[in-house]
C-alpha cells in the first residue's frame, strides 16, 4: 500500500523526486571533493615546508582520521536531507538546494550518533565470533563460509532494524532518542510488513552499483522505494516533525 502511494506520488510529479536525487548527487560530489581538497592542502603545506610525507606518521594518520570522520559525518547529513526531500516531494513541497544543504548540516550529528550505535552493536555481535574464528576455527573446513554467512546475516538484520531510526530522523527531523523510540514503536507494529519492504529496498540499493542500470534506480526506483518506507512509518507512528 505504501509502495503504491509513493509510486502514485512520483507519477504525478516525478521532477520533485528527481530533483531530490540530483541535489544529493551534487552535494555528495561537492563533499567528496572538499575532503580530497583537505588532503591536497596538507600535501602542499608539507611540500612548502620541505617536510617528507610519511603515511605512517602521526600527523598524516591524524589528518586521515579527521577527513574520514568528517566525510562520514557529512554523508550522514546528506542521507537525512535526502529523506527529508523525498518526504517533502511526496507532499508536493519544494526543497531548494540551500535548504537541502542547511538541513544536511543540521541533522548530521543525529544521524552520525545513530550510525555509531548501529556499528557498536555490530561489533558486539560480530567481534567475539570473529575472534573465535581467528584463534580457534580458522583451519576448520568451511568455517570461513559460515563466518561470512553469519556476518552477512547480522549486517542485514542490524541495518534493517536501524533504518526506521535513520528515516525518522531524516524525514521528520526527530532527535536521537525520539528517532530510536519511534523506530522501536514502528517495528513493534509493522515488523512483518517492513521486512518485505526492506528486502525490496536492499535489492534496489544494490542495483545502484550496476553501471547504466543505476540511472533507472537512482532517479526512479530508489525514490519510490525510499519514500514508501517513509510513508509506512508516517502512517504507523504519530510523529511531530522537527521535534528537536
Amino acid at each position: 500500500m505504501s509502495l503504491k502511494k509513493s509510486f502514485n506520488a512520483y507519477s504525478k510529479n516525478p521532477f520533485m523526486f528527481v530533483w531530490a536525487s540530483l541535489m544529493y548527487i551534487f552535494m555528495f560530489i561537492a563533499t567528496l571533493l572538499a575532503c580530497i581538497g583537505l588532503v591536497v592542502i596538507y600535501f602542499i603545506a608539507m611540500s612548502v615546508f620541505n617536510q617528507p610525507v610519511d603515511p605512517q606518521s602521526i600527523p598524516t594518520m591524524a589528518l586521515g582520521a579527521v577527513v574520514v570522520l568528517l566525510l562520514v559525518l557529512l554523508l550522514n547529513g546528506l542521507n537525512a536531507a535526502l529523506a527529508g526531500a523525498y518526504h517533502s516531494a511526496f507532499w508536493k513541497e519544494k526543497t531548494t538546494l540551500t535548504t537541502f544543504y542547511a538541513y544536511a548540516i543540521d541533522k548530521a550529528p543525529t544521524m552520525f550518533a545513530i550510525q555509531l550505535l548501529r556499528e557498536l552493536i555490530w561489533v558486539l555481535l560480530a567481534g567475539p565470533v570473529i575472534a573465535i574464528y581467528v584463534y580457534f576455527l580458522s583451519t576448520v573446513a568451511y568455517m570461513d563460509l559460515l563466518l561470512g554467512a553469519y556476518l552477512l546475516f547480522i549486517t542485514f538484520i542490524i541495518h534493517m532494524l536501524f533504518t526506521p531510526a535513520f528515516l525518522t530522523a531524516g524525514a521528520f527531523g526527530t532527535d536521537f532518542y525520539a528517532s530510536l523510540k519511534h523506530a522501536f514503536d514502528f517495528l513493534r507494529r509493522r515488523h512483518i510488513y517492513f521486512v518485505g519492504q526492506y528486502i525490496v529496498f536492499s535489492v534496489v540499493w544494490l542495483v545502484n552499483f550496476v553501471p547504466f542500470l543505476q540511472f533507472a534506480t537512482i532517479f526512479f526506483a530508489y525514490p519510490v522505494v525510499y519514500t514508501a518506507m517513509i510513508n509506512m512509518i508516517e502512517e504507523t507512528v504519530k510523529i511531530q516533525k522537527e521535534e528537536d
